[in-house]
């Protein structure tokens, strides 16, 4: 039987702005891909590239209240068109978005815009762990098993485990520097904001630490290895309590 379309698909990587960096941060990308992989509607996924890109946009403002997606995704659609590597916005098949952890309006905003972009044009969403954005740029040499540490807020972290970065990841937890040794990582991707009481615990324990890269095209990649869903069922992963729901909480009981 011979191997099925790849779809063409639409990532957005939104999820930590607050974390961008030089080629690291908010964007969106386009490419071609493939069923999941592992699915027995494959011939041999094995002697397949299961995401071929065909452009990138950074997001030209980081700032939360500064919403560029919509026009970045308008940008990248309008270079592709012109150079006749894409077509009808209808062609559309899969809509990807790192769903966090994250902030709060970041994930938001990638979500609702996902999910009206999959409506409009009748595609499917892919809902991608941010963790597993980060994972697939992992250093080559970065020792495994390795975690990566997202939404970071006080003394805690969330992370999620990784053997490797196409290896199905640990459920998200959140953690505190005690946590840490129960890991059992020999290695910790995380930003700036990861509390100092973790950082002091991580060169205790010899846990090598490195920045996070936030990569749309990562965001695509990572899609060939989830299942795609109703855009009616796609919500964001927080990792814990938005702030917002819980000062909403404490003030309305």
């Amino acid at each position: 039987m011979p191997d099925p379309a790849p779809f063409l698909t639409l990532a957005i990587e939104a999820s930590n702005p607050s974390a961008a960096a030089d080629s690291s941060g908010p964007g969106v990308a386009i490419g071609f891909v493939c069923a999941r992989l592992g699915d027995p509607s494959q011939s041999d996924p094995s002697h397949r590239d299961p995401c071929r890109p065909l452009g990138v946009e950074m997001l030209r403002s980081a700032a939360r209240h500064d919403d560029d997606l919509m026009p970045a995704i308008d940008r990248l659609w309008s270079r592709l068109a012109a150079e006749g590597l894409v077509g009808d916005k209808t062609d559309l098949a899969r809509i990807a978005v790192s769903i966090g952890p994250g902030g709060y309006t970041g994930l938001r905003v990638a979500v609702v815009a996902a999910k009206c972009i999959a409506e409009a044009v009748g595609a499917l969403c892919v809902p991608v762990p941010s963790a597993s954005v980060v994972a697939r740029r992992a250093a080559p040499g970065l020792p495994r098993p390795f975690a990566v540490a997202l939404a970071s807020k006080r003394e805690t972290t969330v992370v999620t485990v990784f053997d490797g970065p196409d290896a199905v990841p640990s459920p998200a937890r959140e953690i505190d520097a005690d946590a840490m040794e129960t890991l059992g990582c020999r290695a910790l991707i995380a930003d700036r904001f990861l509390p100092d009481s973790i950082r002091a615990r991580c060169a205790a324990l010899d846990i090598r630490i490195d920045e996070p890269l936030f990569d749309p095209a990562a965001c695509l990649e990572a899609a060939a290895h989830i299942d795609p869903i109703d855009p009616a069922h796609l919500t964001p992963l927080y990792g814990r309590e938005p702030e917002a729901v819980r000062k909403w909480r404490e003030l309305h009981g």
